[in-house]
This record gives C-alpha cells, sequence and structure tokens, in this order.
C-alpha cells in the first residue's frame, strides 16, 4: 500500500512538475548578470549539473512552487530535499552499498536523504549554512545529524573568505556535494574508500584564497577535528562483511585508517577553473588530507580532479551541454597490527579513480556513463572492485526540483565476482542554490 501511495504521488508530482515550467529562473536578465558577474559562477555550488542559475538563490520574484527565492526578509532561504531510490541487485545490497546515503534495500523503497536547511544572506560579508539530514536504514530508522553548520565571511579584503563551524571540506569535487546533488544513485567508490562513507568532514576553520590571476584559482586550507561517526548508524550497511570476519580478519583493519575525532586533521585544496569562451570551461586540481587515524597513527590521502564542460548556448539558456569529470586519489596509513602484538605496523596504500561523463538535451533528458575502479589492500582485505554504470536522467522542469533517474551498475569484486543492480530514483528539492 505504502509503495502504491508512494507512486502514485510521484507521477502527480511529475505531471504538475512538468506543465508548470519556471522560465522565471532562466531569464534573460539573469545571464545578462552572468555575463557581468554580478553573481559569481561558483566552482561548489550545490547545483552539481552544468546549469547556470543565480548563484545567490534570487530570481525575478518568489517562486513557491519550486522555493526558488522564496525567503524570510530577504535574507534567510529555506531548502528541503527528498530522495528516494527503488530497486534489487543480484547480490547482497548491504554488501554493495558504499555510501551511508546508497540504497541498501534489496528489494523496496530506501529514503536516501531526507534533508531541511537554512542558508543565510544576511550582506556583503556574513552568511550562513545549516543541513539537518539523514538516510532510512534497514531497520527503518530515521537517524540525521547536522551534516554540516558554518558561518561564511567573505569579501574579506586581499580575496579571502572564512567558513567557521562543520563543513564537508574543499577536496577534490565530489566532497562537497549532499545527496541531492549527486550525479549518479550511488556515491563514488573512491571516495568512500578514502574518505569514508559520509564526505570528509572537519569541525574547525577553513580559509579560502582567491590568487589575483586571470583566471578563478582558489585554495583552501581547512584545519580542524573530524566529527565522531557515531552520528549515523553504519552498521546495518556492513552486517555482513563483520560476519565474515569473525573467523580471521585482516592484520590491519582498514576502517582504522579514517581521521581520529580525537585529534585535529589538516585539508588542502587547489582549484583552477578556466573559461576559455562562453561554451568551454576546464577545472583542474589538486588536493591533500593529513590527520591521526583512530589507531593513533598518521593517515594521508592525495587526489587529484579535473573537469570539462560544454554548453550549446555558453551563458544563454537551453541547448545541450557536455561534462566530462575525473577524480584519482591515493592513501597511504598505518594502524594497529591486528594479529601480532606489538608488531611495529607497515605502511599501507590504497588507489582508486573515476570518470563520469554526462550529455545533456535541450528536453531536459540527460545521458550519462560511469566507471569506477579501487585497486584493494589484501592486508587490510579491502577488495579490488571496478563498476560500470549507464543512466539516464529526466528533469521534470527548468530549475530542475523533480528529477526522475534510471541507473544499471556491472558491479565487478575480487572478493564477490559480478553483480548487477537496477535502481530507479526520485528526487524533489524545493528552495534556491545554497550558501556554499
Amino acid at each position: 500500500m505504502c509503495v502504491s501511495k508512494i507512486l502514485i504521488s510521484a507521477v502527480s508530482s511529475v505531471l504538475v512538475f512538468g506543465v508548470l515550467n519556471t522560465a522565471q529562473a532562466q531569464s534573460s536578465a539573469q545571464f545578462d548578470s552572468q555575463r557581468q558577474q554580478k553573481y559569481t559562477y561558483s566552482t561548489f555550488s550545490a547545483m552539481s549539473s552544468p546549469v547556470v542559475l543565480p548563484m545567490d538563490g534570487k530570481t525575478d520574484r518568489a517562486d513557491w512552487l519550486t522555493g526558488l527565492d522564496v525567503s524570510l526578509a530577504d535574507k534567510i532561504f529555506p531548502h528541503a530535499h527528498l530522495d528516494t531510490v527503488f530497486g534489487t541487485s543480484t547480490g547482497d545490497q548491504g554488501d554493495l552499498a558504499a555510501g551511508h546515503h546508497d540504497p541498501i534495500r534489496d528489494e523496496g523503497i530506501t529514503f536516501q536523504n531526507i534533508e531541511f536547511s537554512l542558508s543565510g544572506r544576511l550582506d556583503d560579508y556574513n552568511e550562513f549554512f545549516v543541513t539537518y539530514a539523514g538516510a532510512v536504514g534497514r531497520g527503518n530508522k530515521f537517524d540525521p545529524i547536522f551534516e554540516e553548520a558554518f558561518w561564511k565571511f567573505k569579501n574579506i579584503p586581499g580575496g579571502f573568505e572564512l567558513r567557521l563551524g562543520r563543513v564537508y571540506n574543499r577536496f577534490g569535487i565530489q566532497n562537497t556535494y549532499h545527496p541531492h546533488g549527486f550525479d549518479w544513485v550511488d556515491q563514488y567508490l573512491v571516495n568512500t574508500r578514502m574518505l569514508g562513507d559520509d564526505s570528509l568532514t572537519t569541525l574547525g576553520v577553513e580559509l579560502t584564497w582567491l590568487a589575483p590571476l586571470p583566471w578563478l584559482s582558489q585554495f583552501d586550507f581547512a584545519f580542524g577535528k573530524p566529527p565522531s561517526h557515531e552520528g549515523h548508524d553504519h552498521a546495518h550497511e556492513h552486517e555482513d562483511e563483520h560476519e565474515h570476519e569473525e573467523d580471521h580478519g585482516p592484520r590491519y583493519a582498514a576502517e582504522e585508517s579514517y581521521f581520529s575525532d580525537n585529534s585535529e586533521a589538516l585539508v588542502l585544496n587547489w582549484t583552477n577553473v578556466y573559461n576559455y569562451n562562453d561554451f568551454h570551461q576546464f577545472r583542474l586540481g589538486a588536493s591533500g588530507a593529513w590527520g591521526d587515524n583512530a589507531s593513533g597513527y598518521r593517515s594521508s590521502i592525495y587526489g587529484g580532479h579535473f573537469e570539462y564542460q560544454w554548453r550549446e548556448n555558453g551563458f544563454d539558456p537551453g541547448g545541450s551541454y557536455f561534462r566530462i569529470r575525473s577524480e584519482a586519489m591515493f592513501n597511504r596509513f598505518r594502524v594497529e597490527d591486528e594479529l601480532v602484538d606489538g608488531r611495529a605496523p607497515e605502511t599501507q596504500q590504497d588507489f582508486g579513480c573515476y570518470l563520469s561523463l554526462l550529455y545533456g538535451l535541450p528536453n531536459n533528458v540527460e545521458l550519462g556513463l560511469r566507471g569506477e575502479y579501487v585497486a584493494g589492500n589484501t592486508e587490510t582485505e579491502q577488495d579490488a572492485r571496478f563498476r560500470v554504470s549507464p543512466g539516464v536522467t529526466w528533469y521534470a522542469n527548468s530549475a530542475r526540483t523533480l528529477r526522475l533517474r534510471l541507473q544499471y551498475n556491472c558491479d565487478h569484486s575480487n572478493a564477490r565476482g559480478t553483480d548487477h543492480a537496477i535502481w530507479a530514483q526520485m528526487s524533489l528539492a524545493w528552495g534556491g542554490p545554497e550558501v556554499r
């Protein structure tokens, strides 16, 4: 009965949003302002799709249907997001799921993300963002936390910005996105392998500097404590995996390599965005993170990222677009030897990468192909894994507040062999771009 109600509701939403197209979200005045740099094309916009929207969330007038420019005193902008997925896999999805918001039900609906947030744009110097979100696990338990809560000081002389609080660190590209901004139903394998089943996060300070160069060259320096992993209930996602390990565990426990909440972590990021012209944009950068892990030893993570975007109409609305995005990460760590007490641990390492291709059509259909690889490590019993995912997404309106996505995964690992999965996702969004 519940499934029927949800499907009926989804179909009704498609009909409503498909008819009520918010044209003002892509008005000509907006794009004129974009060209004049009245609005900044944010590298770290919460809207990952290559659609030009005013980054302060403002349109010509408030649209209560989509939430664009709905605010309290033109200062505080609310957001709400719901991501649900239905599908099945040939393997145990509890083993296949890697990220906290990944589908976890072999059959039935997974509520991947229920999120409420506020963006504050108080003046030219002060902004804030707070988001309360969580997923519904196998035990039908909703386990939300404040995933981000920070105050942002911007337009500081010298090209600086400062974020204070709990932030998703600017490490590469994908790490800054919440689930409603994902290009795929599930999180990239390399991000979960290197950074954890949630995004790399610190509770502290993050300083950003925009270098005085002809292109956007941004340096980010974050220092703080990683928050406790107890905020989310992860046990249900890996129950079967732990059952396997009762007989003989790995020499080195990979989960011990994540940064400890008892010590500080340092995160550095460098990103360059170059607009060759109105139609071609390139992004290139590197990242690094260092800190003590749960075993009291040192963990280091290094990453590189690249992106190319082409828009048929440049900064003008409509037209086709193409985007290629890739990230690669490499880590080194030492953790306690689980088999021999007092034995000096050896340095372990792992590697992973992904390549994501998206092609958007003028009718709001987006075609995608993703390839991913993580190398694995025999000493930590992390499996080598390769996954290929074709997908198609349909956006019901220009503001992209409703999307329907269909995705297939062909997933091969040296531990489980080959598995197949098919997922149908519905995502609802209300509100404009978030403060990032």
